[in-house]
């Protein structure tokens, strides 16, 4: 996948967003994204990371159970977004089954979802005691996505 240099800078913007638990920066740099290279490009991106990324820590597709555990542990963690559990979980299912997206998510969780799994993911997956933050892991991520082709 070749990653255009707008869409991933725009998606970082979300994400950091997300990752400060920022509600009026998440609204804006989505609402900037939508305006600027599309909402569709940047949910790609963002399910591309998150699929790496569940590959990553899972080292290789994450069961049944382990998409549950993700799934309650998401919606706890980010409950200043109230995520549902059930659409968290329909998400990863969709991603590690590589079934369309529309059919796991409701109109409002497509808006939200992608952006706090993939977020989530990353500050989860990066370690900051090594010098590895979130964006840093996200760098080879993409690396990685657009080696992959």
């Amino acid at each position: 996948m070749k990653i255009d240099d707008r869409t991933e800078a725009l998606v970082r913007t979300v994400l950091d967003a997300v990752v400060h638990r920022n509600p009026a920066g998440f609204e804006k740099s989505v609402s900037d994204l939508e305006g600027k290279v599309g909402l569709r490009a940047g949910i790609e991106l963002a399910a591309a990371i998150c699929a790496f990324v569940l590959f990553d820590v899972y080292e290789g597709l994450p069961s049944e159970e382990q998409i549950v555990d993700l799934a309650v542990d998401m919606e706890r963690q980010e409950q200043w977004m109230a995520p549902d559990r059930g659409e968290i979980g329909s998400y990863v299912r969709a991603l590690v089954h590589r079934q369309p997206l529309e059919g796991a998510l409701t109109e409002e969780g497509v808006v939200v979802i992608p952006w706090l799994v993939a977020a989530n993911l990353l500050t989860t997956a990066s370690q900051p005691e090594q010098g590895e933050w979130w964006f840093n892991y996200l760098d080879k991520v993409e690396a990685a996505i657009e080696a992959a082709g």
